[in-house]
């Protein structure tokens, strides 16, 4: 059994063994430690503590972002870049929805070990917010594997869905960050 400390001026939590002259997070003297007892038990937090969720979700909001922004540049670049840029976007437009799916069943997991249910408020904000991502990620891969889209009009749809995905990954991510310390005890 480990004996868990906690930073009395930052609230980072670690194993006492681990504590060496100063808290390694915010660098206030050791004795600034303070035993702690976790309120989650120590199944629920092996799981929690992986991270899989804030780690997965990085893959499909990156990969929006940089397809808004080569989107972007799609209306700037000479022709002969367009050649280049186009199977880069078809092909991060096609992998996106295979990255949202692992985001969105991490999310429901993480939910459901933190707050034993996902029907809470912010959880159900996040559900709506992730099914216009993952619905946006389907309709991207289908425009982007039109002939030619970066010709045409579609181009315009194609970079106005991208700024919107971008959004709801900024919003996921916004709200995730107030619910990252936030768990139910026991």
């Amino acid at each position: 059994m480990s004996n868990l400390m906690r930073c009395k001026a930052c609230g980072f939590v670690t194993d006492q063994g681990n504590i060496k002259d100063v808290c390694p997070a915010c660098g206030v003297p050791a004795k600034m430690f303070e035993p702690y007892t976790h309120p989650v038990s120590l199944k629920r937090r092996k799981i929690l503590d992986l991270h899989t969720h804030p780690v997965l979700v990085h893959f499909p909001q990156a990969f929006a972002l940089t397809l808004f922004l080569l989107s972007c540049c799609a209306f700037f670049v000479p022709q002969t870049l367009l050649a280049m840029l186009d199977p880069t976007i078809k092909v991060l437009s096609v992998l996106l929805p295979f990255f949202v799916i692992p985001a969105i069943a991490t999310g429901i997991l993480d939910g459901k070990l933190r707050f034993r249910k996902v029907t809470t408020p912010l959880l159900k904000k996040k559900i709506l917010l992730s099914l216009i991502f993952f619905i946006t990620a389907v309709v991207l891969a289908a425009l982007a594997l039109s002939e030619e889209f970066l010709m045409s009009p579609t181009h315009i749809i194609f970079t106005f869905l991208t700024l919107v995905i971008s959004l709801c990954g900024a919003l996921l991510g916004l709200i995730g960050g107030t619910l990252l310390d936030a768990k139910f005890p026991g």
